[in-house]
């Protein structure tokens, strides 16, 4: 599961484009931030990624993104040319056809990394996945430890530069895409392009009358509702998100910036009729866009990564990001420019360390003390065993860390930093984050 949104620049306070997104993935996968270094021109070069091994690009763009500890792709990613993007699982009806399963594929994680490295638009982006899309195929587990009947899904995307953002939503080797340059976007699990796109694979409604799915006589074709698994994926998991996310920055068009990107990834539904979960967000009572393990299982998982990405729409500035990792209502943001110099505890994985592999085949990564990701994994773990007492410490003593967060690294974009000069200001921020780490572990007795 997860929720991915962008804001245009006229519903922005600064007339920025606003990306964000919460990666849910297994409670227990871990997942990082990295920084790729731009390839030269290399016509000999592969590059493998789960399941298949594809021609690399010439002049591969720098990136930085979120990758499970296991995976060559990225969950949510940005580029040098300030291209943002974010995939997210969807389910239709071609994930039951023998034909899709017939050859292993890309993941949607491989192709969003792809598209970031080769497209310089957020419009050339989509070009490169779906021509990758189209000859590749995505089938094949994208989760850990599942084989590929469980693990399989297929992939919405949604990428942004300065001046638009594109929805792209794929079935099988099959897709549509809609452009918009005003107002706000957002996916959550479900495909939402109906009868209007902008773009659209050939043979789309051909393909659609063969299989039986849809006759000209039906009226309209309406690709969500043709193409979406209304069979075996139940919309009442990803369609409230959906349309909370939507409603909450419908609020505040306009005047989005990244503290209200901040609080509307945080959200349990708090202020509706539902009131947010009855008892405290970790036993959750529906799906909400901070993503809590639940008990029963409804859930899937945790929040793994946060993500949020201002884009500047005249190009004169590098790209600004926030990360967070784990459950962001129970994290703290930490903020920096475009760098080539991520501080290693930002990075690093668990005991297994970052690979590119089948996660069917992957090792099970476990903590390790030098990771961020890890050690706030240990934190969330301590908080679900007595909610009622500590998520409220964690939640304060955090908050007040992220408070320093933000007013640093507004300092910070005030003296000019830029380069490598963010390694030092993301340092104090970590050392500000792990310093309350070391509180709560000293306080909960779990060091």
């Amino acid at each position: 599961m997860c929720d991915t949104w962008v804001a245009l620049k006229d519903a922005t306070r600064n007339n920025t484009v606003l990306f964000a997104k919460n990666s849910d993935r297994p409670a227990g996968e871990c997942q990082v931030l990295g920084y790729s270094p731009p390839r030269q021109p290399d016509s000999t070069r592969s590059v493998q990624c789960a399941y298949v091994s594809v021609d690399d690009a010439p002049g591969a763009l720098a990136t930085m993104g979120c990758r499970p500890y296991w995976c060559w792709g990225y969950e949510t990613g940005v580029n040098a040319a300030g291209v943002v993007g974010g995939n997210t699982a969807i389910f239709t009806k071609s994930l039951h056809v023998e034909e899709t399963r017939r050859a292993l594929g890309l993941t949607g994680m491989d192709l969003l990394r792809f598209g970031l490295e080769r497209g310089a638009s957020a419009e050339k982006a989509v070009e490169e996945i779906v021509a990758l899309l189209e000859r590749y195929g995505q089938w094949g587990s994208a989760v850990r430890g599942k084989d590929h009947a469980e693990g399989a899904y297929e992939n919405a995307f949604l990428l942004a530069d300065g001046k638009e953002a594109w929805i792209l939503e794929t079935s099988g080797r099959f897709w549509v895409a809609r452009q918009a340059d005003r107002g706000c976007l957002a996916l959550s699990n479900q495909p939402t392009i109906r009868d209007r796109w902008t773009n659209t694979c050939p043979h789309l409604q051909d393909m659609a009358s063969v299989m039986g799915w849809w006759r000209p006589e039906d009226g309209p074709f309406d690709f969500a509702r043709v193409f979406g698994d209304h069979e075996h994926y139940s919309r009442q998991v990803s369609h409230i998100r959906w349309k909370r996310v939507l409603q909450l920055l419908d609020e505040q068009k306009g005047a989005i910036d990244e503290i209200s990107a901040m609080r509307v990834l945080r959200d349990h539904l708090e202020g509706t009729f539902l009131g947010g979960p009855q008892f405290h967000p970790f036993l959750p009572d529906f799906q909400t866009i901070c993503m809590h393990d639940a008990p029963s299982g409804f859930t899937w998982g945790n929040t793994a990564t946060s993500f949020i990405a201002e884009i500047d729409p005249a190009g004169s500035a590098p790209p600004r990001l926030w990360i967070s990792y784990q459950p962001p209502c129970t994290s703290a943001f930490i903020g920096f420019g475009w760098t080539d110099a991520l501080p290693d505890r930002l990075t690093r994985a668990g005991t297994a360390g970052l690979g590119v592999g089948a996660p069917v085949d992957a090792p099970v990564d476990e903590f390790a003390p030098t990771s961020l990701w890890w050690r706030l994994h240990r934190v969330v773990q301590s908080v679900e065993q007595a909610p009622d007492t500590r998520y409220r410490e964690v939640r304060e003593r955090f908050g007040d860390i992220e408070a320093a967060n933000v007013e640093a690294v507004s300092a910070a974009h005030q003296r000019g930093v830029t380069g490598r000069g963010w390694t030092g200001v993301i340092d104090e921020q970590l050392d500000r984050l792990m310093g309350g780490i070391d509180h709560l572990e000293k306080r909960w007795h779990l060091a």
